[in-house]
């Protein structure tokens, strides 16, 4: 009974117009010198952006959701502005769970499930029909993160009730892809520009894998790729291991991930007119990609050359994929209806259609001229 009604207090005290308090963070920098940094640019060299052998594409399944999922709120500080929590499942694994109204939710899910099938890694993330969350309050994002503006974060956790549940209907479930994180300082990931340092003779992939990811990435309008939006691991390795974000650390698999994929298929965030309208080329001619019109200027994502190789590798794989296929993509991540925004659409005709004639810009031309 003090748990809620502590819960209720700190609500309370939270809706009441406050003077906030401010914590002053001491910033950390990068330090590009040092033998940390050195061991990581070592890791990007070797780097891979594809599985060795992606999943056959006429078996793929690409209508997947989940029914029910029962797990224990895990309170963690708020990031960003979408919200989510974290939640344990009773295996021990801890998934994040995006609910709202945000269409973050299936963007990540469509862009996700469209990785896999070409056979780039990705997290794992579906819709789930119903979550019960043991702990939860209603609003779990927003009253954390108020609690955190007034330094009452430990006091909120305090009050957590587990014996207690909220359900949520209709939201994304993600399973992060097992492998240890790399980081150096502050810098957790990478951004589009570092893709530059991947070398195939020290054993990373190849120019026209990387040239394939790049193309990828601009067939879903994926603009928001600041560094903390990809991932650097080490595939072979458990996430929980002691050298966690250690560059220094053996890594037989270095592995390139795009992570955080809620803004595609826009560029608002899965908008049908807007991405159906974008094209696949800035200079068709010469096989230039820009996000230069996207928000942010495109962030690190610079205008790039795209290689023969690049274009016929994504084009043969997109290609692979029927229309059926393309339909249930969307089907599950239950896109919303091109003309009201509804969610699930009625028709998905539109989302094909605009995925189909992508595919043709990409593959239905002359070959990429060589670079200068």
């Amino acid at each position: 009974m003090w748990r809620r009604i502590a819960l209720i207090g700190l609500a309370l005290l939270l809706a009441i117009p406050p003077v906030r308090f401010v914590v002053v963070h001491r910033p950390h920098g990068i330090y590009r010198t040092s033998a940390a940094w050195d061991a990581r640019k070592r890791l990007l060299a070797r780097a891979k952006v594809l599985y060795a052998a992606p999943p056959p594409t006429a078996e793929l399944h690409l209508d997947q959701w989940i029914s029910d999922v029962d797990c224990r709120f895990v309170p963690k500080r708020s990031s960003g502005t979408t919200a989510k929590f974290d939640c344990r499942l009773q295996s021990g694994e801890i998934v994040k769970v995006k609910y709202g109204w945000t269409p973050e939710r299936y963007g990540e899910v469509a862009a996700t499930g469209l990785l896999h099938a070409l056979g780039f890694p990705a997290d794992r993330v579906a819709m789930a029909a119903h979550v019960r969350c043991f702990g939860c309050p209603r609003w779990p994002f927003e009253m954390h993160a108020l609690a955190e503006q007034f330094l009452l974060d430990r006091a909120f956790e305090r009050a957590i009730d587990y014996s207690s549940s909220h359900e949520f209907d209709w939201v994304s479930v993600e399973r992060k892809l097992p492998g240890r994180a790399i980081g150096v300082d502050n810098l957790k990931g990478w951004d589009w520009q570092e893709l530059a340092m991947i070398d195939e003779g020290a054993g990373g992939a190849s120019p026209a894998e990387v040239d394939a990811l790049r193309l990828l990435a601009v067939f879903l309008a994926h603009w928001d790729n600041k560094a903390d939006n990809q991932r650097l691991i080490c595939a072979d390795e458990d996430a929980n291991t002691r050298e966690d974000d250690d560059p220094e650390a053996p890594c037989r698999t270095p592995l390139l991930v795009m992570q955080d994929l809620g803004a595609t298929f826009g560029p608002r965030k899965v908008q049908h007119a807007n991405w159906a309208a974008l094209p696949i080329w800035t200079d068709a001619a010469a096989c230039v990609v820009s996000m230069n019109t996207l928000p942010y200027g495109g962030a690190t994502f610079s205008p790039v050359r795209i290689s023969e190789g690049g274009r016929t590798l994504l084009a043969s794989r997109l290609q692979q994929l029927s229309e059926s296929q393309i339909h249930a993509l969307f089907h599950g991540a239950r896109f919303p209806d091109p003309v009201t925004g509804e969610s699930p659409a009625r028709d998905l005709t539109p989302w094909v259609e605009a995925f189909q004639n992508k595919v043709r810009q990409i593959a239905n031309r002359p070959p990429c001229p060589p670079a200068a």
